[in-house]
């Protein structure tokens, strides 16, 4: 009969446990895996698997479960996931924000879809950039490749007796300020010719006070910057795959090779 003791039990539960709490984390904070339409109970399901799949793999942790030390090793855990999943969060942040920007200046603000993963409303520019980002991302495996980084984390940020640097921080800080000027310079064809557009209607509303700007120019800026963006799709999938590429390598030198 297979018998097993307190402390054996504790042990195993453990090494099971503290993983997922990491990989848990990471869900809750990553891109597709934190949309709200996925059950909370597939996410703990999955970590689970997950985490029953590497702890044979991964060294033994000896931190007692219920104690001030196993307290602060689960806080450390939570930290380690929510600041990967965010990382890779950056990435729709930047594809929003340049929606929203290209929404305003072509006068389609005022189209919203309610977003329910953040309760706010979201352009209608910005809604389609964000599928053609998330189709982008599941065509390219990204979020394979993700779990995998998830997974060799756990070799070069052990759980135990590993300590979060303050230079991380700063690194991301700097990465995140990259990426979103990557954003402003995917929008910049556009907002150069709306507002070159902008420019030529005031020009001809003092040439010509009887042409109102109202009238014409809206639905001028909407033409205008629908053709615009059609033009630009087929830039949009590589302009994509630079920034995961630069997002995957920002990950790999900051959180694996430390």
């Amino acid at each position: 009969m297979l018998t097993f003791n307190t402390l054996q039990l504790i042990t195993l539960i453990s090494n099971f446990f503290w993983p997922m709490i990491r990989i848990l984390s990471f869900f809750s904070a990553a891109p597709i895996f934190n949309d709200k339409l996925i059950n909370k109970k597939n996410k703990i399901i999955l970590s689970a698997i997950i985490s029953w799949l590497i702890s044979p793999f991964l060294p033994e942790v000896h931190t007692v479960l219920f104690s001030s030390l196993g307290f602060l090793l689960l806080l450390q855990q939570m930290l380690i996931g929510i600041v990967l999943g965010f990382t890779v969060q950056l990435l729709f942040v930047t594809v929003n924000l340049s929606g929203e920007i290209i929404g305003l200046q072509m006068g389609l603000s005022f189209a919203t879809f309610f977003n329910s993963n953040s309760h706010i409303g979201t352009s209608i520019i910005s809604r389609f950039l964000n599928i053609l980002t998330l189709c982008f991302f599941l065509i390219l495996n990204a979020h394979l490749y993700l779990i995998s980084i998830l997974i060799e984390s756990f070799y070069s940020m052990p759980i135990e007796g590993y300590f979060f640097k303050i230079n991380i921080f700063f690194a991301l800080l700097k990465f995140s300020s990259g990426i979103f000027l990557n954003s402003l310079l995917f929008i910049s064809p556009v907002m150069i010719f709306l507002l070159s557009l902008s420019f030529i209607m005031s020009l001809l509303n003092r040439l010509s006070p009887q042409i109102s700007i109202f009238s014409i120019g809206f639905p001028l800026n909407l033409l205008i910057g629908i053709l615009i963006l059609y033009f630009l799709i087929p830039v949009t999938f590589p302009f994509f795959e630079k920034m995961l590429n630069d997002l995957i390598f920002f990950i790999k030198n900051t959180f694996l090779y430390i």
